[in-house]
């Protein structure tokens, strides 16, 4: 496997989501983990690479992205399918033992990539069901240390069939649990396919496994490092997800049934304080002021079903929900109210009669600030 031991795999912590918040609780790569390879302490993920299996699957099942690698890229067995052109394609997974097509499968095409299957994006599955059939070889998963990720690669499977049919298509998967023996003929061999095209240095120290050595000597997942400097808010939108919305919206066609997409709704306790939008890692809700009227937008598709914009707000004016959105990458406005200046601060407010925000009504008044400090020096209530 590509990642045994953690080779060339990189975390980029800053854009965990338990860094973000700590009630998110966010677990998908530990909990899933086949190796228990990664640990999470004091918001903070950790990779133990002795551990490691090497199956991909964290770089799937990250909301968002802190997994990547420097020979890894998922959009190179698109392009290899499509060159290919077969309507019927067969892959496999690295381990698999032969990976050759059949005499009876010879029209099909076949790629093997260099990882488990798990390790493929609900997206990458969406744009190679655009292209041709699918056809997954799990015949020898069976045996296979990493065979607790094939639920996730079902999971990913039926995502993808399901944005593909609201998209207007319709799916072709098949999973082959059992598979007659192919012969080892050259010209009937899959296709390698996965890594990142990149420079003849890079790719020989790969094949000679000096690559390995030379990133095993970096900590992977550990703080104290530049990272540790003040960070700035980013969009953590994965890459497969943005480019999900670029192939969504080239290859939508009319008549499909939408997909469930997250969705949240707003009540009349919002006070505008903009904690939702502030704190949204991938910017799917969004507010803006237009005259004297705030409106909160929210993208479906940008969302990753986080919470935070639910645990950021103070009011508890955030439900969420999951609904058919046949647009789920248009904005769609979901609160409206008049706003005005708080008298104090000056920040765009819910209109009230005292016309203050909520973080100014909130503060305790200099009465009791300094009755508070009177109890503290005098350790007793002073009036």
């Amino acid at each position: 496997m590509l990642f045994n031991h953690g080779a060339t795999m990189q975390l980029d912590t800053n854009r965990c989501l338990n860094q973000q918040h700590n009630g998110v609780e966010c677990s998908h790569c530990v909990s899933r983990c086949p190796g228990q390879a990664l640990i999470l302490a004091n918001q903070q993920i950790y990779l133990i690479q002795e551990r490691c299996l090497g199956c991909g699957l964290c770089f799937a099942d990250c909301p968002t992205q802190v997994f990547s690698s420097s020979q890894w890229d998922e959009t190179t067995i698109r392009s290899d399918v499509e060159e290919q052109g077969a309507k019927i394609t067969q892959i496999f997974c690295g381990s698999h033992s032969a990976p050759y097509l059949s005499k009876e499968d010879k029209e099909k095409g076949a790629v093997q990539i260099p990882t488990c299957l798990s390790a493929l994006s609900k997206g990458a599955w969406y744009e190679l069901g655009l292209l041709t059939g699918v056809e997954l070889r799990l015949d020898e998963c069976h045996d296979c240390p990493l065979k607790s990720c094939i639920e996730r690669v079902k999971f990913a499977l039926e995502t993808a069939m399901e944005w593909l049919e609201a998209s207007g298509h319709t799916p072709d998967f098949t999973l082959i649990y059992t598979a007659d023996k192919a012969k080892k003929r050259k010209k009937l061999q899959a296709v390698s396919s996965g890594l990142k095209v990149t420079s003849r240095r890079d790719l020989f120290l790969t094949l000679m496994g000096r690559k390995h050595q030379e990133q095993h000597k970096e900590l992977k997942g550990a703080p104290g490092r530049e990272e540790n400097k003040k960070r700035a808010r980013i969009n953590a939108l994965p890459d497969w997800q943005k480019r999900l919305e670029d192939s969504y919206f080239r290859n939508y066609q009319e008549g499909g049934s939408p997909a469930y997409w997250p969705f949240i709704q707003m009540s009349t306790e919002c006070v505008n304080c903009g904690m939702c939008a502030r704190y949204c890692p991938t910017q799917a809700l969004k507010i803006r002021v237009e005259g004297k009227e705030c409106i909160h937008s929210f993208t479906g598709g940008h969302c990753i079903d986080c919470r935070i914009c639910m645990l950021s707000c103070p009011t508890r004016a955030i439900l969420r929900d999951r609904l058919p959105n046949a647009a789920p990458y248009e904005e769609q406005s979901i609160f409206k109210a008049s706003v005005g200046k708080c008298k104090l601060c000056e920040a765009e407010t819910i209109t009230s009669q005292n016309d203050l925000c909520y973080w100014c009504k909130e503060e305790p008044s200099p009465e009791d600030i300094l009755s508070d400090v009177r109890q503290k020096l005098f350790g007793k209530f002073v009036p």
